[in-house]
């Protein structure tokens, strides 16, 4: 049984998504349907949800610009395509857009059922970190320097270094997410957009560049852990994480 897992279903055709409702409704998942993009992006703005699944062709507002909409306002949550539209052309918008997953109508509902579980399992495993707030943070200070995001600029004591917008996108989400094993398909997805080849090899070389931008903070560090992503250290806070847990475990 799915422990309260929250799905916005878009889908316009009724007798589609009954089926694809009733299927998910019995293996314990919350279901909330709408029949156009419109209500879908009303109810996505009043409840929270753990994964959306979109029609493309839908009235009102089609699959991939309610996608694009909830993405500006959510940039974590799955997102699975169903549709008709079975062109390499459409594929590539929708995975282009923040699409997580694309299947081609007529659906098998068993095939629905473990791709949305593959879906849920990768977004368990990603590292989670108090991201609402630090995320929103203009200024953060990172060590011994100081990010300012907004305008691209990471400073230390008075030296000044500006940022190109990767390189700072880059840097504020390491720090989000410190001290835990990023996985690379996490990073380049979510700052980059995409997860193929030749973005692996870009941020390789905005790694040594920001390892180089912080070489003057010993307490900062960036290790590869090969074939599976990277750790963002900070030496302060894992000293004073580890001294919590040593003390948590000396009153038991």
């Amino acid at each position: 049984m799915v422990d309260s897992i929250k799905i916005l279903l878009c889908e316009d055709d009724r007798v589609m998504a009954n089926v694809v409702k009733k299927y998910l409704d019995v293996r314990g998942y919350e279901i909330t349907w709408c029949d156009n993009g419109n209500a879908g992006l009303k109810a996505f703005s009043k409840y929270r949800f753990d994964l959306c699944i979109f029609d493309v062709n839908m009235p009102y507002k089609d699959g991939y610009t309610l996608a694009q909409e909830i993405r500006n306002r959510d940039k974590y949550i799955p997102i699975l395509f169903m549709s008709s539209n079975t062109l390499p052309k459409d594929k590539i918008k929708a995975f282009r857009i923040g699409a997580d997953d694309y299947v081609a109508k007529p659906i098998d509902v068993e095939e629905l059922l473990l791709r949305i579980e593959v879906i849920m399992k990768r977004q368990n495993s990603q590292p989670k970190v108090a991201e609402d707030n630090e995320s929103k943070k203009t200024k953060i200070q990172i060590g011994k320097y100081l990010l300012d995001f907004p305008y691209q600029k990471l400073t230390i004591g008075e030296e000044e270094r500006k940022l190109t917008t990767r390189e700072a996108e880059l840097l504020r989400f390491l720090y989000i997410h410190r001290n835990d094993l990023i996985k690379r398909e996490f990073i380049l997805q979510e700052v980059w957009g995409d997860d193929d080849y030749y973005k692996g090899r870009s941020l390789d070389v905005f790694m040594s560049r920001l390892r180089k931008y912080l070489k003057d903070d010993p307490g900062i560090e960036i290790i590869n852990v090969h074939g599976i992503g990277f750790k963002f250290l900070i030496a302060d806070e894992v000293e004073q994480k580890e001294g919590e847990e040593e003390g948590k475990g000396n009153g038991e």
